[in-house]
């Protein structure tokens, strides 16, 4: 199977959207990612990342400790996805700005807070 119809497929699975976005905000590790996605299990979460690093969307970087530290960021290729996920978002009816553009998730965060 060409790597382009794995990366697809992982793609089209559950919790795979929002990790993707997550990590397209900044690097995260394991504890970080879960407790912003607290639905997702700890089992589901350790598989979607596995499947994203085998594809080449994600990578795992250990800093020797201790304690140990992962950190899990998108790949070049990973970073990819961001004007697809923007598009996703305003699709969706993420807030944008006076322009039309998207407001950054923290800058939403805040907006819709007021």
């Amino acid at each position: 199977m060409s790597v382009s119809r794995r990366c697809r497929l992982r793609l089209a699975k559950r919790w795979t959207g929002p990790l993707i976005d997550l990590l397209l905000q900044r690097p995260a590790r394991f504890s970080e990612i879960h407790a912003a996605l607290p639905a997702l299990s700890k089992r589901v979460l350790t598989d979607r990342l596995g499947e994203l690093q085998g594809v080449g969307l994600v990578e795992r970087e250990v800093a020797p400790g201790p304690p140990v530290a992962v950190t899990y960021r998108l790949t070049e290729r990973g970073t990819g996805l961001g004007p697809a996920m923007d598009a996703l978002r305003a699709w969706a009816g993420a807030p944008v700005d006076d322009e039309g553009k998207l407001l950054p998730h923290s800058a939403a965060e805040e907006s819709a807070a007021v």
